[in-house]
């Protein structure tokens, strides 16, 4: 173990911040967002106000979502009624379903699925299953065409996880499934084929209030099971500062803003109704 004098070990942090900083302005949107500085600064010391103040707005919005904790204070606010739940001691229920997004179609990967940021969803729903909380399992997602051939989500993820065995249920797939409402109604219809009276819903802690009210509107019973957490609510807080926008705090941004509109949308075409609303 080795240490270092306080003033040493200081200067090596300010070093790793510049560099990392650097490395930042690299990045596209690095890139951009410091010539809009420039650009705002340029057209102010030539007094070409209207247009300095044009180029301005980006800056600062882009500085507020990519630079600040505002995009994961935001996320946090979608995931905090989540925290805390424990797969363990989560009650048994008749199937375990999960919502799409965790993977996609891929020439070259292992069993041709691609695990993308949401793959969370598959180990927590593999979890469940194992932990013994339901006698089957769906998996759901979208479609892609690839390479001419029709490839759906929830068809790779079901193969990937029968032909590995890695549970002892069986494993149903929606097939291509358009979005969460239609996983709802596809999910509806195997409770009433198979009599089930609840389901375990996994899902993003973020997306969890919109999945859990369209399930709910549908007339599905169920108990949510929340994973993939994006931020310090379960993750390791982020290095203490800020700097040049980053794409990481922009996808924060991204996801909630996918959130709020969805809910709107869906709210306008009926598919989460007044009484799960709330």
């Amino acid at each position: 173990m080795t240490f270092a004098p306080p003033l040493l070990a200081d200067l090596s942090s300010v070093k790793s911040y510049a560099l990392a900083q650097m490395l930042a302005l690299m990045e596209p949107l690095g890139f951009v967002w410091a010539w809009l500085v420039v650009l705002t600064v340029a057209l102010a010391i030539k007094r070409r106000w209207a247009f300095a103040a044009g180029a301005f707005v980006p800056v600062v919005i882009v500085f507020l979502f990519g630079s600040t904790g505002f995009p994961g204070w935001l996320v946090q606010n979608l995931e905090r009624p989540y925290a805390g739940v424990k797969l363990a001691d989560l009650p048994k229920a008749d199937a375990i379903v999960v919502l799409g997004g965790g993977g996609e179609a891929s020439r070259y990967e292992v069993g041709n699925l691609h695990l993308t940021f949401s793959a969370d969803r598959l180990i927590t729903g593999l979890e469940l299953a194992r932990l013994g909380k339901a006698g089957t399992l769906i998996v759901s997602g979208s479609g892609a065409e690839l390479d001419g051939a029709p490839r759906a989500e929830g068809d790779l993820v079901r193969d990937w996880i029968v032909q590995r065995k890695l549970v002892d249920v069986p494993v149903l797939s929606l097939g291509h499934r358009a979005n969460t409402h239609d996983e709802a109604v596809h999910v509806r219809a195997l409770i009433r084929e198979h009599g089930w009276q609840r389901v375990l819903l996994v899902t993003s802690a973020f997306h969890m209030h919109r999945a859990a009210a369209v399930f709910r509107s549908a007339g599905v019973e169920i108990i949510p099971a929340p994973c993939n957490f994006l931020t310090e609510i379960s993750l390791a807080p982020s290095p203490p500062g800020i700097g040049v926008p980053r794409s990481g705090n922009l996808l924060k941004a991204a996801v909630w803003m996918h959130e709020q509109i969805g809910w709107l949308m869906y709210r306008k075409r009926g598919w989460i109704d007044a009484a799960h609303a709330e």
